[in-house]
């Protein structure tokens, strides 16, 4: 979303913006670097960009390494440095790092919101660590990592955004020129080498690094609450609950596979769902007729408090992989070698 009307405010927010990282840039603020290899993944822009679906996939990537997640737990109630448990609520957490939590169950996953403390916090439970990776960090400049990732949405970039509050940019432009590597999320599939090319174009005059595309790739459903075990979806009707970022467009991959969608029920992104909102669900849900619910993964870290009140809703979610569309074998080589050189 943008929002022209706000463009007077733009220098604002850039003079503070960028004399923050011109401070950083020149040593009056100072970065802290640490021996163990870190790996911060971010955006520029504000809203979903794909950073857990790529946190999880570089966990992937480096399973032989003693991995841990820092994340901040955007959403959550507590503060202050915290160890995420498969069993906790997303309050206590947040639903990202719950959700990495519930998949990872052998890495260890902390949130803060200073992640420079977070570090020898980390350290001392496991000192074994040979890898942290930082689920949205770009900006965390007292953070010195030892290499960065940054995400921008194929058809949200950033090289054609404004600054907030007019446009969503968290900073000016040429901050991605701190990163490492540029990885364009959420490609569709067709997606040709002269859109690539093109997107590339528009990258350079603000980053000279190498560029990668990735995509989505939904895996087989998770059925929360089987009351119809059938896996026929064409015969069933769908209804849409989640809060996620963009509101129920991110549906739309799936509705295909579905008889028709009967209704929606969206909230904004890390919503806090509270027992009003369940009522408010299970009443639409039952007024459509009953049907198939999908959400999302995200959100089911955020729905499950309410299990019992659930029970009998038929839900699922389909979970996100990530995939690097061509040349992800120089991805990886390029950031082993920035990592552990």
């Amino acid at each position: 979303m943008r929002r022209p009307w706000l463009l007077l405010f733009n220098p604002l927010y850039a003079i503070a913006v960028g004399m923050r990282n011109f401070f950083f840039d020149k040593g009056v603020l100072k970065s802290t670097g640490f021996e163990v290899p870190t790996l911060v993944i971010g955006n520029l822009n504000t809203g979903g960009s794909g950073k857990t679906p790529h946190t999880e996939y570089f966990l992937r990537q480096f399973k032989e390494q003693n991995t841990a997640v820092i994340s901040r737990g955007y959403g959550r109630t507590s503060k202050g440095f915290h160890w995420v448990e498969a069993a906790m609520h997303a309050d206590q957490t947040g639903d990202e790092p719950l959700q990495i939590k519930n998949k990872f169950r052998d890495t260890a996953v902390a949130v803060c919101e200073d992640r420079v403390m977070a570090v020898p916090e980390l350290l001392a439970s496991y000192p074994d660590t040979s890898l942290i990776l930082f689920d949205d960090a770009f900006q965390h400049r007292y953070l010195n990592a030892t290499a960065r990732i940054l995400l921008s949405v194929y058809d949200d970039f950033f090289a054609d955004d404004q600054l907030l509050p007019a446009g969503n940019l968290r900073e000016s432009k040429k901050g991605a020129e701190r990163a490492d590597v540029l990885i364009v999320s959420k490609c569709p599939e067709t997606l040709s080498q002269e859109q690539q090319e093109e997107i590339i174009k528009k990258a350079r005059p603000y980053f000279s690094g190498p560029i990668f595309f990735s995509r989505f790739e939904a895996q087989e459903p998770v059925i929360i609450h089987p009351n119809n075990p059938s896996t026929n979806f064409k015969e069933q009707d769908i209804f849409v609950f989640s809060a996620i970022a963009h509101g129920s467009a991110w549906a739309e991959r799936f509705l295909g596979q579905f008889k028709k969608k009967v209704g929606e029920l969206c909230y904004a992104d890390h919503h806090r769902f509270s027992r009003h909102d369940i009522a408010l669900f299970l009443k639409k849900w039952e007024a459509a007729g009953k049907p198939t619910v999908i959400t999302t993964e995200k959100d089911w870290m955020r729905l499950k408090a309410y299990k019992t009140e659930l029970e009998k809703v038929p839900i699922l979610y389909f979970p996100i992989e990530v995939k690097v569309m061509d040349d992800e074998e120089l991805l990886i080589k390029i950031l082993r070698e920035r990592l552990f050189r």
